[in-house]
Formats: C-alpha cells, sequence, structure tokens
C-alpha cells in the first residue's frame, strides 16, 4: 500500500486480516495515528510507516501489535524528543528492532542519529524551540492601497497539545474587530500534524499599517514570524505589477510604490541536492538568502534591477558556468574537452546567449594551453563546429553582447599557428560544421597549392584522394571514427596550372561526396625561374586552409560605410572559406588567392566579401575592397582576393530564397492558393457527383458524359497535388511522386481536352449514314476504349518512359526548389507534348467553328433514334419539315435538302436532343475551358517559381482564375442547364 497518497486510515481499517504478517505504508501523507488502526493485525510482523508526514508517535500506538518483531517509521520531520522515550522502552521490552533508516531529524543536537541507538536520557523536551514547519504567507513587506483586501496566513508543525499559534500587530494582540475590518479565523489542525491561522483583513485603512506578527507559544518556548505592511493612498504614484522571464527565472514583481526598492527570492536550483522542508534548515541559517532586486523610481516606473545573485534557470547553463569558474590546467583539459564537445552536440538547443558566452570563455582557456598539448585543437574545431547548430539569432546577440563568434573563429585559425611544428607539419580537421587543413611548407620547393573542400554523406566511410601530389599525412588527426554525420574535409594537391577552382568543384565528385569549395593559391600564371616565396627566418611558412559550412560565426552587428552590403541586406550564400600564409615574405603572384565556393542559398545581386574582425568596434563586418568576382555559372561563383582572409560570397536573400543544402525552406504557399483550390475543387466534385448520380436523367451523349467526367476529374487532381505537394521538397521520395503525378494528370487534363475538342468537330462534320435497300443504318460506333487509351494510357507511356531513363528526374533541384521535373527532361516529356496538344486541339477549334460558319443550320447534337421511334416522331412534325433531317434527326421518307435540326419558327422537340447545349455553345465552352486551365497551370507555376512579391501576385491571379475555373464549370455543365435544375430540385423533399 505504499506510495498511493494515503492520508487518514480509519479505526479497524485492517479488521478481520488476522493472518497478515507484513504492512507497508510508507510513502504517504498520513499524519494522525491511533492505536485503533492496528485493530485485529496481533500476528503482524512487520511494519513500515517510513515516508509519511508525522512527526511524533503517541503513546500506546502499537498495543494490538503481539508479534511486531521490525518497524519502521523514518520521516522527514521526526522529533526525537521526550514523547518517544515509551517506544525505546517498548521495543526493548517487545524484542522490536527499529530499522536502521528511522534516523532523527530534530532536534538539532540529534540530526542524522539512528534512533534505536539512543539512550533514554537523551530523549528531552527541554531544548529550544524547534519546528519541521512554521512559515507566514506573505512573508515580505506589502504595499497595499486603502480599501484593498488582504488574507494573512500561518502555518506550523503540531509538535504536542501545547502548541498555539497567535496574531500581533505592532506589539499588541490581534481578535476580530469588525469595525476595523479584522476577522481572525479559528486554528484548524490538519492531519493531526499542522497548525493554521488566518486573518482577512478586508477594507484595509492606514491603522492596519505595521508590523504583523505570527507567533507560536508551547511548553518548549515561543517562536515568531512577522512582515510589514504598508498603506498607499490610491492618489500615490506606483509601479505596476510585472512578470519577467530571464535566464534566472521567473519574477512576478508586486505593485510597488514609487522609490521602494523590491526584492524577490532567487528561485532555487533543481540540480544538485534537493531542497529541505521549509523552515527545517538550522545548518544553512547562516548563509543568506539570495535575491533579485528591482527599483521603482519617483515617477512611478521600473528602473534598474538586478539578478547577478540568482542561479540560471537552465541547468546546461548552470553547468557551463560551474565550469567556467573551474582552474583549467594540462591535467584536466582533456575530460573538459570532451566534456564540451558532449554538452554542445545539443547546441542546436541552446537558448540563452549565455551559453554561447560561455562556451567562448571554455574555448578560449582551452586554446591557450593548446601549444603544450596538441591534441586539444581536435576539441576546439569540435566545439566550433558545434557552435555552428546555435540558432542564428542566438549567435547575433552573443556577438553583440560579447564578440562570442569572432573569438571562436579566432582560436579555430589559431590552431595551426600554436599545434604546426617540425614533428606534426601536417593538420587536418574534419567535422560536421568546419574543415581544417594546415601544412609546414618548405618556401624553395612550394610552387602553390589547391585545397578542395568535400561534404561527405553519411553513408560513406572515407574519401579517395586525388591522383597527385598531397601533402596530407596520412595518419590525419580528428578522421571520424564512424559515419554518421555529413562532414567537412579537405583534399590538396599542387597547383595545376590548365584548371581552376570552379572546374575543381565540378570535376572532383567522389561517391557520397560533393565538393562545396576550392582555394587556389597562388594563382595559376606563368613559370617562375625562382620561387615566389622567401621565408621570413629562411627555413619554413604556415600554410592554413578553413572552411565553415555557412555564415553562422560571421553575425554582422552593426551598420557601417565600409561594409559590403551597402545597407542592401545582403547574406552569406556561401561557405566561408579563411586561407593564411603565415612567416613568409610574398610576391605579387601569391598575394593573391582564387575561391570557388558553391551556394547553399538562392539569391540575388551577389558581391565577394572578406570578414574584417577590426570593423565596427571589433564586432566585425563584411568587406568587399580587394575582393571581386570572376566567374559565375550556375550554383558557383568564384572570387579573386588580394589578400588573405575569410571570404564569401554575399547576396541579397528574400523571404522567397529556398534551401538548397540545408537552408530555411517555406513549407506553405500563400494563403490564397489553398482557399481558391479548396472552391474549384468543391465546383468540380460538385459536377462530378451531379453527372454520376443523375447519369441517366442528363441529357449528354455517352461519350460527352465519359469526356466531361474524366476532365473534371484530372484537373481536381492536378491541382490538389499541386496544393498539397508542391514545396514537400524535404521528402524526396513524396516530391518525386508529386512530380510525377503532376506530369501524368497535366498531359492527361490536355489530351481530354483535345478529345473533346475532336468529338465536337466530329458531330458537327457526321453525315447522316444512307441506308440501302430499305435496311435501316447500322449503329454508329462508340469508340471509348479508343479514347481512354489515348487520354490516359499515352501520359502513362510519357512518365514511365522518364521515370525509367532516370528517376531524379522528378522532384526538387537546385535551381528548382519545389517538386516537379528536370528541366531538360521537361522540354520533351511535358512541355512539348502539351505545344503539340494545343496545337491539334486549337486546329479542331478552327475547324468546327469555319464549319458552323459554313452550315449555320447545324445547332444541335441529336439523338440516334430507331426506325420506330423516327416514324412516332414524324407524326408531330409537319410535312415540310420531313425534308431530309439532320444526322440523328428525324429520317425522311426521300433525301433533300436540311432542315437546321427542326424547321424554322418551330422549337425542337428537347426529347430529341443529344446535348441541351448548340455546337457553338458546346465549341466556346470547350476554348474557354482550355485557356482557363493553361493559365490556372502557368500562374501556379510562376506563384512557386518567382520571387517575393512576385510570388504574392501570380498566387493571386492563381486564385482568380482556379475559381472562374471551377465556376465557370458548374454554372456551364450544371447550373445552365434545365435537366440538371430539374434533377436537383427533385432531391429536394
Amino acid at each position: 500500500m505504499k506510495k498511493n497518497l494515503i492520508s487518514t486510515v480509519e479505526p479497524g481499517a485492517f479488521r478481520g486480516l488476522l493472518a497478515l504478517r507484513k504492512l507497508d505504508l510508507s510513502d504517504n501523507r498520513i499524519g494522525c495515528l491511533s492505536p485503533e488502526m492496528f485493530l485485529d493485525l496481533g500476528r503482524l510482523l512487520k511494519l513500515n510507516l517510513s515516508g509519511n508526514i508525522f512527526s511524533t508517535l503517541p503513546t500506546g500506538l502499537f498495543t494490538h501489535l503481539l508479534d511486531l518483531r521490525v518497524l519502521n517509521f523514518g520521516t522527514e520531520t521526526l522529533f526525537c524528543d521526550c514523547q518517544l522515550k515509551w517506544l525505546l522502552v517498548w521495543a526493548q521490552q517487545n524484542s522490536v528492532r527499529v530499522g536502521n533508516d528511522t534516523v532523527c531529524v530534530f532536534p538539532t543536537h540529534l540530526h542524522g542519529l539512528e534512533l534505536r541507538s539512543l539512550r533514554e536520557q537523551q530523549l528531552k523536551c527541554d531544548g529550544p524551540l524547534e519546528m519541521p514547519l512554521f512559515q507566514l504567507i506573505p512573508s515580505q513587506r506589502q504595499l497595499v492601497f486603502r480599501g484593498d483586501q488582504l488574507p494573512l496566513q500561518c502555518t506550523a508543525s503540531y509538535l504536542d497539545q501545547s502548541v498555539e499559534l497567535w496574531w500581533r500587530h505592532n506589539s499588541h494582540g490581534v481578535t476580530t474587530q469588525e469595525d476595523m475590518g479584522i476577522y481572525v479565523e479559528k486554528t484548524l489542525l490538519h492531519d493531526c500534524c499542522l497548525l493554521t491561522s488566518e486573518v482577512i483583513l478586508s477594507n484595509i485603512d492606514v491603522a492596519l499599517a505595521g508590523n504583523w506578527e505570527c507567533l507560536v507559544t508551547s511548553s518548549r518556548g515561543n517562536a515568531s514570524q512577522h512582515m510589514e505592511i504598508v498603506v498607499v493612498e490610491t492618489s500615490a504614484p506606483y509601479c505596476p505589477t510585472d512578470r519577467v522571464s530571464n535566464n534566472k527565472g521567473d519574477f512576478r514583481w508586486p505593485k510597488t510604490l514609487a522609490g521602494i526598492l523590491a526584492f524577490l527570492p532567487c528561485a532555487p536550483a533543481t540540480f544538485g541536492s534537493a531542497p529541505g522542508p521549509a523552515g527545517s534548515t538550522p545548518q544553512h541559517s547562516g548563509q543568506r538568502e539570495k535575491k533579485a532586486w528591482r527599483r521603482c523610481d519617483r515617477a512611478g516606473r521600473w528602473a534598474e534591477e538586478d539578478y547577478t545573485q540568482c542561479p540560471y534557470a537552465s541547468e546546461l547553463t548552470r553547468v557551463l558556468h560551474q565550469l567556467t569558474q573551474i582552474p583549467i590546467n594540462i591535467s584536466n583539459s582533456q575530460p573538459l574537452g570532451q566534456q564540451l564537445v558532449a554538452f554542445t552536440s545539443r547546441a542546436a538547443d541552446f537558448t540563452d546567449v549565455m551559453d554561447v558566452i560561455f562556451v567562448t570563455h571554455l574555448v578560449e582557456r582551452l586554446t591557450r594551453l593548446l601549444e603544450k598539448k596538441r591534441d586539444l585543437g581536435d576539441y576546439i574545431s569540435g566545439i566550433a563546429s558545434n557552435m555552428m547548430l546555435v540558432e542564428e539569432h542566438i549567435l547575433w546577440m552573443a556577438q553583440n553582447e560579447a564578440r562570442a563568434c569572432t573569438r571562436i573563429v579566432q582560436c579555430v585559425e589559431r590552431i595551426a599557428d600554436l599545434a604546426l611544428t617540425e614533428d606534426n607539419r601536417v593538420i587536418s580537421k574534419v567535422s560536421a560544421n568546419i574543415a581544417l587543413e594546415a601544412f609546414l611548407i618548405k618556401p624553395s620547393n612550394f610552387l602553390g597549392l589547391s585545397c578542395t573542400a568535400l561534404e561527405q554523406t553519411p553513408t560513406s566511410t572515407s574519401l579517395p584522394v586525388p591522383h597527385s601530389h598531397s601533402y596530407r599525412d596520412k595518419d590525419k588527426h580528428g578522421e571520424p571514427e564512424a559515419a554518421g554525420e555529413s562532414l567537412l574535409s579537405f583534399k590538396c594537391h599542387t597547383v595545376n596550372n590548365s584548371g581552376s577552382p570552379a572546374s575543381q568543384l565540378s570535376k572532383l565528385h567522389f561517391q557520397n561526396s560533393v565538393a562545396v569549395a576550392s582555394i587556389h593559391l597562388p594563382l595559376a600564371g606563368p613559370p617562375a625561374s625562382s620561387s615566389a616565396l622567401q621565408s621570413v627566418d629562411n627555413s619554413t611558412c604556415r600554410l592554413q586552409f578553413v572552411l565553415f559550412r555557412n555564415g553562422k560565426l560571421f553575425p554582422c552587428t552593426g551598420n557601417s560605410s565600409n561594409l559590403a552590403d551597402d545597407g542592401k541586406r545582403r547574406s552569406v550564400s556561401t561557405p566561408v572559406a579563411f586561407a593564411k600564409l603565415d612567416g613568409c615574405s610574398r610576391g605579387s603572384s601569391v598575394h593573391s588567392v582564387a575561391v570557388a565556393l558553391r551556394h547553399f542559398a538562392l539569391g540575388v545581386d551577389p558581391t565577394a566579401a572578406y570578414w574584417d574582425f577590426d570593423l565596427l568596434d571589433g564586432h566585425g563586418g563584411w568587406r568587399a575592397e580587394g575582393c571581386h568576382i570572376t566567374a559565375s555559372g550556375g550554383n558557383t561563383t568564384t572570387i579573386h582576393c588580394s589578400h588573405h582572409k575569410n571570404f564569401a560570397v554575399l547576396m541579397d536573400l528574400s523571404l522567397w530564397s529556398r534551401s538548397v543544402q540545408g537552408g530555411v525552406n517555406r513549407e506553405f504557399l500563400h494563403p490564397v492558393v489553398y482557399a481558391c483550390t479548396a472552391v474549384m475543387l468543391l465546383c468540380l466534385f460538385a459536377s462530378i457527383i451531379t453527372y454520376i448520380v443523375h447519369h441517366s436523367a442528363i441529357r449528354i451523349s455517352r461519350k460527352g458524359w465519359h469526356m466531361l467526367l474524366n476532365f473534371c476529374f484530372h484537373t481536381a487532381l492536378t491541382f490538389a497535388v499541386f496544393a498539397g505537394g508542391i514545396n514537400r521538397i524535404k521528402y524526396p521520395i513524396i516530391c518525386q511522386a508529386v512530380g510525377f503525378v503532376l506530369h501524368y494528370s497535366s498531359l492527361s487534363t490536355m489530351l481530354w481536352l483535345g478529345v473533346t475538342a475532336r468529338n465536337i468537330y466530329k458531330q458537327v462534320t457526321k453525315k447522316s449514314p444512307q441506308s440501302q435497300d430499305g435496311d435501316p443504318p447500322p449503329p454508329p460506333k462508340q469508340p471509348l476504349l479508343r479514347f481512354y487509351l489515348v487520354s490516359g494510357g499515352v501520359p502513362l507511356i510519357i512518365c514511365g518512359v522518364t521515370a525509367a531513363v532516370n528517376i531524379d528526374n522528378y522532384g526538387s533541384g537546385e535551381q528548382a526548389p519545389y517538386c516537379w521535373m528536370a528541366w531538360e527532361p521537361s522540354l520533351g516529356a511535358f512541355f512539348g507534348p502539351v505545344a503539340f496538344i494545343v496545337l491539334v486541339t486549337c486546329i479542331y477549334f478552327l475547324c468546327t467553328f469555319l464549319q458552323l460558319r459554313r452550315h449555320p443550320e447545324k445547332k444541335y447534337e441529336l439523338k440516334q433514334l430507331t426506325e420506330e421511334h423516327q416514324r412516332l416522331a414524324a407524326a408531330d412534325v409537319p410535312t415540310h419539315c420531313h425534308q431530309g433531317a439532320e444526322p440523328g434527326a428525324l429520317a425522311a421518307p426521300s433525301g433533300g435538302s436540311s432542315c437546321p435540326a427542326g424547321c424554322p419558327g418551330i422549337p425542337i422537340n428537347p426529347a430529341l436532343l443529344a446535348n441541351e447545349h448548340s455546337f457553338k455553345a458546346q465549341l466556346r465552352t470547350a476554348a474557354f475551358t482550355l485557356f482557363l486551365f493553361l493559365a490556372t497551370w502557368t500562374f501556379g507555376a510562376l506563384a512557386v517559381s518567382q520571387g517575393h512579391f512576385l510570388d504574392m501576385i501570380f498566387s493571386c491571379l492563381y486564385g482568380a482564375f482556379s475559381v472562374t475555373l471551377g465556376l465557370f464549370i458548374l454554372i456551364h455543365h450544371c447550373a445552365k442547364r434545365d435537366d440538371v435544375w430539374h434533377c436537383w430540385c427533385s432531391c429536394c423533399p
């Protein structure tokens, strides 16, 4: 029965359990104990009452437990005083063993001692009064306004019957005084262990201001808690109640009188040790309570504040802060580095700017020891790589407050200076976001070096080295032990005069890796008779390359006329490459560096720039002097700079920019796209359901019925998949499926429109079949299967061939971050067929139009009637109207000129119509539907492929045309037809 939140055990609760041997009531909330609780438990051997809320045991509690042998009753408030003397005597007389965990908590001089080890002389009640719990709420000074109401509550531990609670105001006893608004409630006893008394001050006046005190009296002594009430006139200025949430916790500042300094206790730390019960920590009484303060100025506004005494609310921040207080030396630097790498692996969850600042402090201290312990370089680069996982706005604040990002970058770039020696001539660091390569070179034989940064995908385990002379040592430091994340690394070789940095990006593609940057030092030039480098000390030089995956560690925190963005809010769109050559005097040919960088984000208005650490008072910024773009193609830009710094390409990354390799994607289209697509789908499905449910009652030919339903279905499929999946580029398989379905449904829709145009033309040009020897004409052919094979089979074949050639033809790409098709395959597999279909369809429209102009008597498509139906229908038609009926109309006894599907002035019988709409109406409808579908498809494509502002315009145009298309189909094929209206009305009760 342990841990069940039991608070009360009624007398006789275990009556009838005569054979019970063990009873565990631990970790409940039992406070009241009596002998009657254990009736009928005479054979009980073991009883556990630990972890409850009582502080003593009443005399004779275990009278009915005749066979009891083991007893445990340790609690957090156990009082070992004279009230437990009986228990020691009873336990010795009845051979009952008190458990080891039953230890004294009070009084202080017996704290932590086992009860069973005490003697009777030690259990006294004459010591100073100590209480497990004694508190007054509220405990701090209260500023209240005249007329307000304030309750005061006092709670104390109930040690024995002599304990009583009293209230005093300015050293005078307090009783209920209704005329002054003072109401003293009756003292209550809770769970036999807590006394509670409450005073309610209603309609507070100045007379109630002053010191209020709760006094505990007992046979052992007295104790008191007090607080101050300040009564303020309603017209006095004050600071309003305010809630402040920061990295030190959540503080609720009360209404404070102007000119007063308000204090709030700090929230206790939640790790390290559990806080003891309130009022029960006399051993810590010497420590001053930590508080936060805030000043309310004379004008009634919150002014300066201080939270420095309070611990950080985040456990991670507290741990990092504690690590900054530890002295770092050679012996503990490596374990600390390992611990920091583990902590910063969760850097994506950092929410406090102090996390970044504390890590920066620790990285700097590790860097100072790098010269003595070179293995620390692996930890420094790993920590810096992990810090690039932090959200950009947090890094920006850390840079603005403490130049944290600049200091981390400088630590990384000092690794080579401190770790390169004659014994360690090559350094290579591989990590998820930073790659580093450094060499100790001899100027006499240095002709230049080209290093290409490769991004290694998680499935690969090693990177092949190009077939050229390599400066890399085989035993490379920092090589990952196991694959599991995308890694950056360098591959270096001597400069090839026939190559360029951009060509290296295109040539160096290995399995499961892609080249993201290439650095050439020096630029390719005519061979010189002597080396372009001269060592300052005539020995060696240090050459270093570093690549940062993005520009997160280079946030610009201010504005300056020297910045490269010229106020255009350009951002880093490529990796950041660093090149440095130390210890050599450089000639003009090696003073320059050429860098090819692959873009990870799309943008406009590119510019080459380098990072100047001294700009903006040491906070740094991007500058363009000495750097310019030499080539740009696709998603690669080549820049040339005349100095050795951190280089990158800045671009205007508008809100519409999509990610190419890990940036932020816009997951949703403009809301108007979804709303208008929903309206169009509603109209299309309303038409489909109407024609399916009322098929037999609607006057439409069999072919027309199939063509209309298929067109509506494929149109709905096209735009439903477009709205729901066009931007699902995060899920490659889904994205490819979306591209395939859009390809198929778009082609199929166009073909059904083409088949519709052909059918109208055939009906207009159809001639009446001539019978021979009086035999009835043969029934007309119904080539529905042919229509399905053309409109459904041809698109399926085209899509299947496109996917079979290369499934990657479907999906998203670097220049097209939406789910469709690659550009070149789409020319032959989509845009070409669509253009041909549109051309053929328009030819059919033109021919139909000319036929209707040439034969104005051809107006309606009539049903094919049997000979008997023709004879019965002819009886109701005037004789002069039987002069050669239209194809499918009433057959005349003899041939002759045609009557326009009925005689002039005489309305045609609706029962004879195969389609309620005339040929002209069908032609106009098909042509307008084709225009609306093409316009909607085009504006939808532009809405997802254009930049900010333009995408909004095209989204609105898409919405307008999609709604127009849906409403047009619903109105023309349903609302404007009498037979459909009749069907709709028949459904109404």
